[in-house]
Order: C-alpha cells, then sequence, then structure tokens
C-alpha cells in the first residue's frame, strides 16, 4: 500500500518550530508499505520555522492566522491543493497526518485564539483530501488501531491497512469463525446463494451457476473487510460455511470515516442467531481495528428478521430512503437505514 504521511511524521524538519515530530509506529509501516512524504505548508510556500498558525474556527468561512496576526488562508489552500494532486499521482487510498495541526489535523484542531484550546475540526489539507475520497487518519489513530491488530492478532498484518480480504485476519467468537473466502468455499457458498430465499432479500439475484459463486469469492467478497461465516468445530476450526458478511463502502453518504455492514445467511441457519453473534463482532472489528466513526445498515422494508438483527446490535434508526434501489425482479424497493456511532457503541459495551 501507498500511504501519504506528514513529512514531520518521518523525521523531516518541517514544523513551524523547524523541528521534526517522527513517531516510530508510523516509521515502521515502511519495512511493508511505501510512504509518501507530503508537507502541505512547505508546499504552500511556508518555510520552516515561523509563527505558529491556527485556524479561525470561530468564523464560518475558512480563514488561517498566524501568531503575530497575518492571514495565510491562500498559502494553506495552495499547499493543500499540491498535497491532493501528489495523493493522486501516487494513487495513495491513505493519509497519516500529524494530529492538531492547521493543514493536517483530523477531527481535533486549535481554535484559532492560540491558547491551546482544542475544538472539533480538520485542517486545510484533511478536509480537501477527505472530501475527495481519501481516508485520513492522525499518528495518535493510527497507533491505537496498530496495537489493538497486534493484541488480537500476533504476527498477522495490520488489519487497517488490509487491500484486499486475503489481508484480512481471522476473526472468532463463539460459535463461528468468521475468515475470507478461499476457492474452496465455492460449492458451500453456491449453496447457499442460490436459495431463493436468501439472495433477494439482500438485494442479489440467486446464484444460478457455480461460476456465479466464484466471481462472488473472487472479485466481490475480495474486497477488504468481508468474511466468510463459518460454524466454528470442537477442535476451534472452521466447519461449514454459513454466510457471509462484511464492512462495505455506504454508497448513500460522503464518509470516508463510514463503512456499510452487509450479511447473507444461509437459511437452514435461521433462527440461532448466527447473524447477531457475527455482526457485533464485525462492528467491533470495525471500530477498533479500523478506527471507523460511524457504521451503517440497511434492509428492505419487508426485511423483518434483518431489522431484527439491525436493533438487536445497537443501531439507531434514521428512517426511510425511499425507492433506493430496484431489487432482483425490478420492483423499486424502499430501505430502512440506521446507524451506530463508535462514542455509542463504546457507550452500549
Amino acid at each position: 500500500m501507498k500511504i501519504a504521511v506528514s513529512a514531520c511524521l518521518l523525521g523531516v524538519e518541517c514544523r513551524y518550530d523547524g523541528a521534526a515530530k517522527p513517531c516510530e509506529e508510523v516509521l515502521a509501516l515502511g519495512e511493508e508499505h511505501v510512504l509518501i512524504p507530503v508537507c502541505p505548508e512547505t508546499d504552500g510556500g511556508i518555510r520552516a520555522p515561523h509563527p505558529p498558525n491556527e485556524i479561525a474556527t470561530f468564523e464560518r468561512a475558512l480563514r488561517v492566522m498566524d501568531a503575530e496576526g497575518a492571514d495565510n488562508t491562500d498559502a494553506f489552500l495552495a499547499g493543500a491543493q499540491k498535497t491532493l494532486e501528489r495523493v493522486r499521482e501516487e494513487d495513495c487510498t491513505l493519509a497519516i497526518f500529524k494530529a492538531k495541526s492547521p493543514s493536517c489535523g483530523n477531527g481535533r484542531i486549535y481554535d484559532g485564539t492560540f491558547t491551546g484550546r482544542l475544538v472539533p475540526g480538520y485542517g486545510v489539507a484533511a478536509r480537501l483530501l477527505r472530501s475527495e475520497g481519501i481516508r485520513v487518519l492522525d499518528e495518535q489513530q493510527v497507533r491505537v488501531c496498530l496495537a489493538v491488530s497486534a493484541a488480537r492478532h500476533p504476527g498477522m498484518p495490520a488489519a487497517l491497512l488490509a487491500e484486499a480480504s486475503s489481508e484480512c485476519p481471522t476473526l472468532s467468537t463463539e460459535r463461528l469463525v468468521l475468515r475470507p473466502f478461499v476457492e474452496d468455499d465455492i460449492q458451500d457458498v453456491f449453496a447457499y446463494c442460490s436459495d431463493p430465499d436468501v439472495g433477494p432479500d439482500a438485494g442479489w439475484a440467486p446464484h444460478r451457476t457455480l461460476e456465479d459463486a466464484r466471481f462472488f469469492i473472487e472479485e466481490i467478497a475480495s474486497a477488504p473487510h468481508v468474511f466468510g461465516v463459518f460454524e466454528r468445530v470442537a477442535d476451534g476450526g472452521c466447519g461449514p460455511c454459513v454466510g457471509s458478511i462484511g464492512l462495505i463502502g455506504d454508497p448513500q453518504r460522503r464518509n470516508v470515516d463510514c463503512l456499510m455492514l452487509g450479511y447473507a445467511l444461509a437459511k437452514q441457519a435461521w433462527g440461532h442467531g448466527y447473524m447477531t453473534e457475527a455482526s457485533r463482532e464485525v462492528i467491533r472489528y470495525g471500530f477498533e481495528e479500523l478506527g471507523l466513526s460511524l457504521i451503517t445498515c440497511t434492509h428492505y422494508a419487508f426485511n423483518d428478521r434483518s431489522a431484527r438483527v439491525i436493533k438487536k446490535c445497537g443501531f439507531e434508526y434514521e428512517g426511510v430512503l425511499h425507492a433506493v434501489e430496484a431489487s432482483p425482479d425490478g420492483i423499486l424497493q424502499d430501505a430502512a437505514l440506521y446507524r451506530l456511532t463508535a462514542e455509542a457503541w463504546r457507550r452500549g459495551r
């Protein structure tokens, strides 16, 4: 993976005070990934050292001022644009930026009074990258995600950096094993995906041939954070595959810190609480190991079974999106929308 990183986190002396702020955890990622150093302030023509800058968060229009009263908004905007161009050129989908910075801050920044007060907000470059679909995390958020992944899956790559399902860890619950699909699962997948009582409720047509199941495994379920659901056997290994579950992009939201929970379950496994059990583990995975701030979920208005799972997992009902898409029979369906924030999930735990 190519990751854009604030240059100061890599040891480059480009902070306002002429110093660097190297982060050991981020530097270590360079052993397995390509780290692309960026500095929006340098790109905007602001040379270190220089007076500290802050965004005037008490104003509606963007204004970046330094401690001596100079307006540097244009320079910050120019630097953010150049950083975006570099990130696009390198095909980065993730950026690790310096926390609290007026350029790179992600979620919390200084408020513009130069009193050390932090408020919710984003730096100029961070907000531009996020608006273009590039995920931004600061070094503190990355440190937490890496630590959780290392503790839960020793020796495995961090889930945050997975680019395919094959790079994701195996998850487990009391009765289930959640792991990436492999070619040997095609028969099991076809068995439940060909059932006309399974696919249409989730929005896809029943599989007609083994090649449909192969396409699902190789093209759809190969995306990161998609897992097969397997019954756990006595020795802790995998029994038969009874479904699939994953975190995928929510087509209704432009929020890079949000993924949508989706799932399907074989009919013979209905009524055992399996999908609620699997969903709770995947939700934990999303908040703790991926650092998401929001997980969403939807179901067609007629799908009462899915509604029960979603409510048991603590999601908050948001409303109905009418005629959102056509089901396999061509009929436009309404969808019930739900959300679960990281804050609400932690309170519920």
